[in-house]
């Protein structure tokens, strides 16, 4: 892990910033999700560029097998059939009742980016009492939002605020393999804390945001 996250994680322990969630839980295998697309491809591999085994249709359920960046392996339960969905093309319906204490460690929002920075944040949540992130939003142009909690808003400090976007950027341009990325810590406005990759690197956006000790 690097230093900049752990700045994050332990600013976060040391301001009592954590967790009652109000993002679900993280999907998890087991869980039955309905497909939310029109007609949805059930890929041999878990990337547009691989072969399309059988397709699914709005409405069909499918039951979650595993999970890769992104994608969830899932079988029809319609049909039996197996193959990868885009996670944007399903919605979780019924989690899976089996999970036990493993699951607890994909409660932040973050699982399907990075588990180790999920379990981690997870932990401090538990620990401490209220949730640092209230929703994750990711587009497919490298986009990645993150609504903070008003808790967190009220508990940190503007410098906490700039580290966790700081660590927030670092971990999204980890999973995106150095692509260019943009983040924004905070609702749609300019209010968010935003970090944004151009020709001559990150750039960074300060403006006031929130509530803050």
């Amino acid at each position: 892990m690097s230093r900049m996250t752990k700045t994050f994680l332990g600013t976060l322990a040391g301001l009592g910033v954590a967790a009652a969630l109000a993002l679900p839980a993280a999907a998890a295998p087991g869980d039955i999700h309905t497909v939310t697309g029109e007609k949805v491809n059930l890929r041999a591999a878990p990337s547009d560029n691989a072969s399309v085994r059988s397709t699914v249709t709005r409405g069909d359920e499918v039951i979650e097998l595993k999970q890769e960046g992104n994608w969830i392996g899932v079988r029809s339960m319609r049909t039996g059939e197996e193959g990868w969905v885009f996670g944007d093309l399903v919605k979780r319906q019924t989690p899976s009742t089996l999970g036990g204490a493993s699951s607890a460690a994909s409660d932040a929002g973050f699982g399907r980016i990075s588990s180790g920075f999920d379990g981690l944040l997870a932990g401090i949540n538990n620990q401490l009492g209220y949730r640092f992130a209230e929703r994750v939003e990711q587009s497919g142009n490298g986009a990645l939002r993150v609504i903070p909690t008003q808790e967190w808003l009220y508990n940190t400090s503007r410098e906490a605020k700039i580290y966790a976007a700081l660590a927030l950027y670092e971990m999204w341009k980890n999973h995106n393999n150095g692509r260019p990325v943009s983040v924004a810590l905070g609702s749609p406005g300019s209010s968010a804390i935003a970090i944004e990759d151009s020709g001559r690197g990150p750039e960074l956006s300060l403006p006031m945001m929130g509530a803050s000790k």
